[in-house]
Order: C-alpha cells, then sequence, then structure tokens
C-alpha cells in the first residue's frame, strides 16, 4: 500500500516537527543542536512529510521502516530496529511505519544556521545513512537518560554528546580521520577553566572559545581523553566540592547546593545519591562520626 502525503494541499511546502505523531517526547536546545527523544505508537503510519532540519537519529526500542520515495537513491527502504543509526537530510521526503511494538528514538537536529561547528559533519548531515553501532547506541541511551532527568547542565551535557555522536558516526561510515594520540595543549587549558569555573553557568561554547578550537572537536576529545562527556565531569566536579563542604559540617544543605552550583537541596540530593549511592545528609552524617 502506497505512502500518503502527511502535510494538507496547503501546505505542502512545510515541514512537520520531528515528534509529528509523537504522544510523549523530551526535547532540548543544546548550542546548535535540538536533542529530543520521541516514542511512537505501534502499527502508527506516519505518511510521506519533510523536516527543517535534517534529522540524525538512534533508534532506541522497537523500530520503524524508514522509507524514502526519492527515485535517485539506490536504496529507498530501510528496516530500523533498536540500535539502528539513520540519516535523513533536511527537506528529504520520507515516511515511517511503526513496529508493532512501538519506537523510541534518539533524535539530533543541527541548526541549519550554524557554520563552523558542522561542517566537518556535512557529509554524513547531508547524504542517506543507516547502520548500526553499539557505541552510538550506548552514547544514544546515555542522552536519552540526560533529557529524562534534565536539569541546567543538560544543555552543556546533550551538547557535548550530541557533537560526540556525529564525529563517532563520520568515522563510522568512513568520513572521518582517526583521533590523535597525543592530548593537545588547547585541551590542557580547556581542563584549567573547567576546574576554575565548574560552579558557575558555563557552555561548551564558553569552553571551547578558552581551547581555541570548535566545540565539537572539543566535546570528541575531551570524552576520548578523560572516557567521560564533558557534562558528566562538570556534574562530577560540583558533587566532588560539595562532597567536601558537607564533610565540614558547618553550613546548610541548601547552601552548599546553591554555592555548588545546583538549582537547589533536592537537585543536589538528586545528583548525589546518583553518584555516591548516599544522599548529602548522609554522607555528612557518616563522614563525622
Amino acid at each position: 500500500m502506497p505512502y500518503r502525503d502527511a502535510r494538507a494541499p496547503g501546505l505542502s511546502r512545510q515541514s512537520v516537527p520531528i515528534t509529528m505523531g509523537s504522544p510523549s517526547f523530551e526535547t532540548t536546545e543544546a548550542g546548535p543542536f535540538r536533542v529530543t527523544r520521541a516514542s511512537f505508537v505501534g502499527r502508527d503510519v506516519l505518511d510521506t512529510h519533510t523536516h527543517d532540519r535534517t534529522t540524525f537519529a538512534v533508534m532506541l526500542a522497537g523500530g520503524f521502516d524508514l522509507h524514502f520515495p526519492n527515485p535517485s537513491l539506490r536504496r529507498r527502504t530501510f528496516p530500523c530496529a533498536a540500535g539502528t543509526v539513520f540519516t535523513e537530510p533536511v527537506a528529504e521526503t520520507h515516511a515511517n511505519r511503526i513496529a508493532t511494538v512501538g519506537a523510541s528514538v534518539l533524535v539530533i537536529q543541527p541548526d541549519p544556521t550554524a557554520g563552523e561547528e558542522l561542517r566537518a559533519f556535512r557529509d554524513l548531515l547531508d547524504g542517506v545513512h543507516c547502520f548500526t553501532h553499539a557505541g552510538l547506541e550506548l552514547a544514544a541511551r546515555r542522552l536519552a537518560r540526560e533529557l529524562a532527568a534534565a536539569d541546567d547542565l543538560t544543555p552543556l551535557a546533550a551538547h557535548a554528546g550530541a557533537a560526540e555522536m556525529l564525529a563517532c558516526a563520520s568515522r563510522a561510515v568512513g568520513l572521518g580521520g582517526p583521533a590523535r594520540s597525543r592530548r593537545p595543549a588547547w585541551l590542557r587549558r580547556a581542563g584549567e577553566f573547567v576546574h576554575d569555573r565548574f560552579r558557575d553557568r558555563i557552555t561548551l561554547e564558553d569552553i571551547a572559545r578558552e581551547a581555541g578550537v570548535s566545540a565539537s572537536h572539543l566535546a570528541a576529545v575531551f570524552r576520548d581523553a578523560h572516557e567521560v562527556s564533558l557534562g558528566a565531569y562538570v556534574r562530577a566536579l560540583r558533587i566532588d566540592w560539595a562532597a567536601r563542604r558537607l564533610a565540614r559540617g558547618q553550613e546548610s544543605i541548601s547552601r552548599i547546593a546553591l554555592q555548588a552550583g545546583f538549582a537547589d537541596q533536592s537537585h543536589l540530593t538528586r545528583a548525589f545519591k546518583r553518584a555516591t549511592g548516599r544522599t548529602p545528609a548522609a554522607w555528612r552524617a557518616e563522614t563525622m562520626s
């Protein structure tokens, strides 16, 4: 059965949001990226449509068939099960048939007006690609968890995570060179800046500007060097600082939370327990006993 055009006749030249047909989704703006986790109902059909941003996506659960009516493509239909990575170029007409069990997908959409940072990914984002990659699946799951428990560091973490994933995907499809083995001097400058400013509301652009490199390059190299994303690194520094202040037993937990860079005491408590398995109050009681 052929797909129908999902757009109304009067809107035939307009695109639809990536969340069209999704009853549940989370999204955040992160530097030049819009990052979204969306779920779709089983057996639904999203007839032919376009998006106003290029789509880079990783299937988290379930799946769907991705169909491109473009006759110039060598392959036009792709089954996308969990773990599948796929790209849809901006304004490329396509359709989706959702699997019986539904679908959950992590989507990264670059801002079309962003220039320098996305230049390295142009070949990846301008083409139709579909492949599986265990590392990108794990990275997508981390990013989905970040969106589900969003805080003030989520834009930084999502920006870094999205850039790392695009760099990894470019290498996976043969569009990027090997990472350097030596740590460059600018990485040390970036680390010093983060350690000096981790309690402030810093962005990936702030750190990249200090280092003198693009934000995407910084995010990818930082993870390679430290085996953790920039957002997770900053959050760990805040938690470590808060833990040392808690051990002194002099200030209120709410005051320590604010000084460490957290939104409030409950924000600190969630992050602290996730990292240590204990609440700040329990940590203080143990260290002072």
